[in-house]
Protein backbone atom coordinates (compact mmCIF):
# COMPACT_ATOMS: atom_id res chain seq x y z
CA UNK A 1 0.00 0.00 0.00
CA UNK A 2 2.76 2.43 0.73
CA UNK A 3 4.41 1.66 -2.36
CA UNK A 4 1.52 2.52 -4.16
CA UNK A 5 1.34 5.66 -2.79
CA UNK A 6 4.83 6.56 -3.34
CA UNK A 7 4.64 5.97 -7.08
CA UNK A 8 1.61 7.97 -7.45
CA UNK A 9 3.67 11.08 -5.13
CA UNK A 10 6.33 10.72 -7.85
CA UNK A 11 4.12 10.16 -10.69
CA UNK A 12 2.47 13.48 -9.57
CA UNK A 13 5.15 15.61 -9.02
CA UNK A 14 6.75 14.35 -12.02
CA UNK A 15 3.88 15.35 -13.50
CA UNK A 16 3.86 19.19 -12.30
CA UNK A 17 7.83 19.32 -13.26
CA UNK A 18 7.08 17.89 -16.76
CA UNK A 19 3.56 19.79 -17.54
CA UNK A 20 3.06 21.01 -20.71
CA UNK A 21 4.40 24.19 -21.59
CA UNK A 22 2.18 25.41 -24.24
CA UNK A 23 -0.71 25.66 -21.62
CA UNK A 24 1.47 27.77 -19.41
CA UNK A 25 2.59 29.29 -22.73
CA UNK A 26 -0.67 30.27 -23.90
CA UNK A 27 -1.93 31.80 -20.19
CA UNK A 28 -3.93 29.38 -19.47
CA UNK A 29 -4.52 29.04 -15.88
CA UNK A 30 -7.50 26.94 -14.98
CA UNK A 31 -5.16 23.67 -16.03
CA UNK A 32 -6.59 20.44 -14.52
CA UNK A 33 -4.51 18.78 -11.44
CA UNK A 34 -3.36 15.03 -12.81
CA UNK A 35 -5.81 13.89 -9.71
CA UNK A 36 -8.16 15.82 -11.44
CA UNK A 37 -7.70 13.98 -14.36
CA UNK A 38 -8.12 10.40 -13.09
CA UNK A 39 -10.93 10.97 -11.57
CA UNK A 40 -12.68 12.06 -14.94
CA UNK A 41 -11.08 8.95 -16.47
CA UNK A 42 -12.17 6.29 -14.16
CA UNK A 43 -15.26 7.42 -13.94
CA UNK A 44 -15.31 6.55 -17.68
CA UNK A 45 -13.69 3.39 -17.60
CA UNK A 46 -13.43 1.49 -14.46
CA UNK A 47 -10.18 -0.37 -13.06
CA UNK A 48 -6.58 0.61 -11.39
CA UNK A 49 -4.64 3.58 -12.64
CA UNK A 50 -1.20 2.64 -13.84
CA UNK A 51 0.01 5.46 -15.29
CA UNK A 52 -0.82 9.18 -15.70
CA UNK A 53 1.21 11.45 -17.67
CA UNK A 54 0.78 15.11 -19.49
CA UNK A 55 1.22 15.05 -23.44
CA UNK A 56 0.10 16.55 -26.46
CA UNK A 57 -2.92 15.36 -28.68
CA UNK A 58 -3.91 17.31 -32.01
CA UNK A 59 -2.47 20.45 -30.45
CA UNK A 60 -4.02 20.14 -27.02
CA UNK A 61 -2.61 19.39 -23.68
CA UNK A 62 -3.56 16.30 -22.25
CA UNK A 63 -2.85 14.20 -19.71
CA UNK A 64 -2.70 10.28 -20.64
CA UNK A 65 -4.49 8.33 -17.78
CA UNK A 66 -3.70 4.25 -18.16
CA UNK A 67 -6.06 1.82 -16.73
CA UNK A 68 -6.18 -1.70 -16.26
CA UNK A 69 -9.37 -4.24 -15.27
CA UNK A 70 -9.56 -7.02 -15.26
CA UNK A 71 -5.52 -7.88 -17.29
CA UNK A 72 -6.67 -4.87 -20.14
CA UNK A 73 -4.93 -2.01 -20.57
CA UNK A 74 -6.63 1.72 -21.73
CA UNK A 75 -5.62 4.71 -22.30
CA UNK A 76 -7.81 7.62 -21.93
CA UNK A 77 -6.96 11.20 -22.61
CA UNK A 78 -8.49 13.99 -20.67
CA UNK A 79 -8.19 17.54 -22.30
CA UNK A 80 -6.30 19.19 -19.46
CA UNK A 81 -8.03 22.37 -19.93
CA UNK A 82 -11.95 21.47 -20.04
CA UNK A 83 -11.76 17.64 -18.36
CA UNK A 84 -13.43 16.37 -21.66
CA UNK A 85 -12.62 12.81 -22.71
CA UNK A 86 -10.57 13.42 -26.21
CA UNK A 87 -10.02 9.73 -26.31
CA UNK A 88 -11.17 7.17 -26.63
CA UNK A 89 -14.26 9.00 -28.26
CA UNK A 90 -16.93 6.29 -27.93
CA UNK A 91 -16.82 2.85 -26.35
Amino acid sequence: MLNQHLRVAVLFTSLLIGFSHNAFANGQENVLSPKQAMEIATKHAEGNVIKTEASEHNGKAVYVIRIVNEGRVKDILVDSLNGKIVKPEKD
